[in-house]
């Protein structure tokens, strides 16, 4: 098609509620008498790249991805968007600029064949394409559909914003089994927050103690669902949360990157730093760490500060992967590890965890450790949860934002009951 046929581009930028700047793209085309499709980023978490219009319906997309402190580690692994004036339309759009670079090892694709992308046509309920073709050679997602509705959301996997997680420690700090702490903010000033559950009637000294960490990584939007589904199971009335609070106390970082899940960022904080790489540097009695990576400051001295007055028997630092599901751990081994495998095989059996791996897996000091060092620093027992986006055998496909939230409550429960 000749350049001088392609419609016109036009961007208008404008700033709305948490995301730092929103940027609307028209396709215009005067041989048309409908409205031009619209591409809109003006709301909290939503990212898109460069556009570029093929023809009035055929579009392609790059993903904005995101750099770290030192313009390395590119990551391509989150976009969400919409689209409007859209109905009756047969359209396509080509998903490009994937290729990043993961632990300074270029090349990284977080993009395949079986990670369709998920739509909604009203931005709340979200399922995944039915098709989509993946050109291997050049690392780009084709997506051709005919939306009814005059406007669609696609994103990644479903969204989960900071709004949305604020709204929802409103509902838990209302139970009597809970409490809601705000222990510290991050880089641009939003709450970090440590939740608490148990039996407040029962003395905590006898019970056990467990931690779910989530969503250190924007773009694990799967693990914020599983911790709404922790949450609502762990502070409900079911018999075997019952019985849970009065054994456990159960300790909750809900949001590590508010940030990013406000402004649709992917893997590292507002200066750049990734925030499951700097467990060993950030150091309490350094304040250079408090202004860089406030996020790992305040959460690390909550552990800290409970591994001194009430040890933690269990701490899991919960991740999404694009394939693999596993666990693993800096524990070399003795009881604490003998735990950590009965908690592995129970998992498996008793929650859509779909590992694939054997057994909790023991892993060496690595060059940027993750939260897993604690084990080194101050005997915190962590082991990392690793569970993918892509389609699960258990579930017979890619994992709905339902599927994420019952595993939530099937995890919290076998947290809870391995430690006794």
């Amino acid at each position: 098609m000749p350049f001088s046929k392609i419609p016109r581009l036009f961007a208008l930028a404008r700033f709305a509620g948490l995301t730092a700047a929103a940027t609307l793209f028209a396709a215009e085309n005067h041989a048309q008498s409908r409205p031009p499709v619209l591409f809109d980023t003006s709301f909290e978490d939503a990212s898109l790249g460069r556009i570029e219009v093929v023809d009035e319906n055929t579009f392609r997309l790059h993903v904005a991805g995101q750099e770290d402190e030192r313009g390395h580690n590119r990551q391509a692994n989150w976009y969400y968007f919409r689209m409007d004036h859209v109905a009756g339309r047969d359209l396509t759009i080509v998903l490009t600029d994937w290729v990043g670079e993961y632990d300074d090892k270029p090349g990284a694709v977080a993009m395949g064949p079986e990670m369709r992308p998920f739509y909604s046509e009203d931005g709340e309920h979200w399922q995944a394409f039915a098709d989509m073709a993946w050109d291997r050679t050049k690392s780009e997602a084709t997506l051709k559909f005919h939306p009814t509705s005059d406007s669609i959301w696609i994103a990644h996997q479903p969204p989960y914003p900071y709004s949305r997680e604020q709204r929802l420690l409103g509902e838990i700090d209302r139970s009597p089994y809970a409490r809601v702490e705000l222990i510290g903010r991050s880089v641009l000033g939003r709450d970090l927050n440590l939740v608490t559950v148990t039996n407040l009637d029962r003395p905590d000294d006898a019970k056990k103690l467990v931690w779910l960490i989530t969503r250190q990584h924007a773009w694990e939007t799967g693990t914020s669902f599983a911790m709404e589904g922790a949450l609502r199971f762990i502070t409900s009335e079911d018999p075997r949360a019952r019985s849970l609070r009065d054994h456990v106390v159960f300790k909750f970082t809900p949001l590590m990157d508010p940030d990013g899940c406000a402004t649709g960022k992917v893997r590292f904080n507002a200066h750049g730093y990734d925030l499951n790489r700097y467990w060993e540097r950030v150091d309490l009695r350094d304040k250079q760490w408090l202004r860089k990576m406030p996020e790992i400051w305040y959460v690390k001295k909550a552990i800290l500060a409970q591994q001194a007055r009430h040890p933690i028997d269990l701490l899991v630092n919960f991740h999404n992967d694009e394939v693999n599901e596993y666990l693993d751990t800096m524990v070399e081994g003795g009881p604490t590890l003998a735990m950590m495998q009965r908690f592995f095989r129970q998992l498996t059996a008793e929650s859509t965890f779909d590992p694939t791996r054997t057994e909790t897996t023991v892993v060496a000091h690595p060059a940027r450790p993750t939260t897993n060092v604690l084990w080194l620093e101050d005997r915190v027992p962590v082991i990392s949860l690793e569970q993918g986006i892509a389609p699960v055998k258990k579930l017979h496909g890619r994992p709905t934002a339902e599927d994420r939230t019952n595993f939530g409550a099937q995890l919290i429960a076998v947290m809870g009951e391995v430690v006794q």
